[in-house]
């Protein structure tokens, strides 16, 4: 890597100001109690909210500098460091206490008065210093590093339902409920006729033993994006790349495999009933499940959901996409017609 190249920040809305919801107790439990923030469910201590009270609200994934006085008491659960870039801090990750699923953590608005007159579903991921976390590479993918992720295409992130309830209500689209496979990101894309691999926030230089370049020339996917689209001038296919060696391979596969789940060309997501049969045939698998009419009902289905990859496994979730278009209006605002719900039990079990 070389000195000047700078690890990315994250566009995802990690920190926001937002408001309690609803507080309610947990059963056999004297000293916690359950606070609901947009969809998320918190474990907070009893007492210390109210439905109505404004509140700074920071998702699971989040890496918090517990060098900052109000993230301190944090470090004695752990801290990690991100190699990329040295800091070292906690990582919100999914919690149960007494039997209650407890996703992020939330503060009262008044420890934060940098960000105290901000409107609500304010970002604030920034001004407090909040960071992604991103689990670091097993050697065989991290590879050489030739630039950021190319900014032609998007980053893979899907949002999860806690943080949308917009899809729920686009009821007249024909939706499909993929499998999310849990690996580590993967784009193999062409520009201006020129191959190329990306992980979820940099591209890597050619090199056939690399696990990525060397699945994406077994399966012949450059050429065969080339064949598919002739005319254009920039085309991805991304998905997950899963098995031996990646994140501990949760699914038990035997062999290092890609899953594809989005196709962008010339700048355009293609829905999925518009991929060619080469991307169809190495899609992500699908699920015959009904569309949800709540964030509740979308994740008590994938509560115990069984892989289709390997059947034997837990799924980590479902990622629901539109099959004839990539965007929607609801409410007058454009969304992506595409979203996931993750499995509380998986997230608890297999973060680390």
């Amino acid at each position: 890597m070389t000195d000047t190249l700078i690890a990315p920040t994250t566009s995802r809305a990690l920190a926001t100001v937002e408001t309690i919801l609803d507080v309610q107790p947990i059963p056999d439990a004297d000293a916690i109690e359950r606070a609901r923030v947009r969809g998320w469910d918190v474990v907070v201590k009893k007492g210390e909210f109210t439905a109505g009270d404004p509140c700074v609200y920071i998702e699971v994934d989040s890496h918090l500098d517990t060098t900052d006085p109000r993230f301190e008491f944090l470090a004695p659960r752990g801290v990690r460091t991100d190699e990329l870039t040295g800091f070292t801090g906690h990582v919100l990750k999914t919690a149960r206490l007494r039997g209650q699923y407890s996703q992020g953590i939330v503060f009262p608005l008044s420890e934060f008065p940098e960000v105290a007159d901000l409107p609500y579903g304010a970002d604030v991921t920034g001004l407090l210093g909040v960071r992604k976390w991103d689990p670091p590479l097993p050697a065989g993918l991290a590879g050489s590093v030739a630039g950021l992720f190319p900014s032609q295409f998007p980053k893979t992130d899907e949002e999860r339902i806690q943080n949308v309830s917009e899809p729920l209500r686009a009821r007249d689209l024909d939706w499909v409920a993929t499998e999310k496979v849990d690996g580590t990101s993967m784009t193999v894309f062409v520009v201006e006729g020129q191959d190329g691999i990306a992980g979820r926030n940099y591209e890597y230089k050619r090199n056939d033993d690399h696990a990525m370049w060397k699945k994406a020339l077994e399966l012949g996917v450059h050429e065969k994006l080339r064949t598919a689209f002739p005319d254009a001038t920039s085309m991805a296919l991304q998905g997950e790349l899963f098995g031996p060696g990646i994140q501990k391979n949760p699914l038990q596969v035997r062999d290092v495999t890609f899953a594809a789940f989005t196709l962008v060309v010339d700048g355009q997501e293609l829905p999925r009933d518009e991929w060619p049969a080469f991307a169809l045939d190495i899609a992500v698998p699908v699920y015959d499940l009904p569309y949800p009419e709540t964030s509740d009902e979308a994740l008590a289905q994938v509560d115990g959901l069984k892989s289709l990859v390997n059947p034997q496994r837990k799924a980590e979730g479902v990622v629901w996409r539109a099959k004839t278009t990539s965007k929607v209006v609801v409410d007058g605002k454009v969304i992506r017609a595409s979203w996931k719900a993750i499995s509380n039990a998986y997230a608890r079990k297999f973060d680390q």
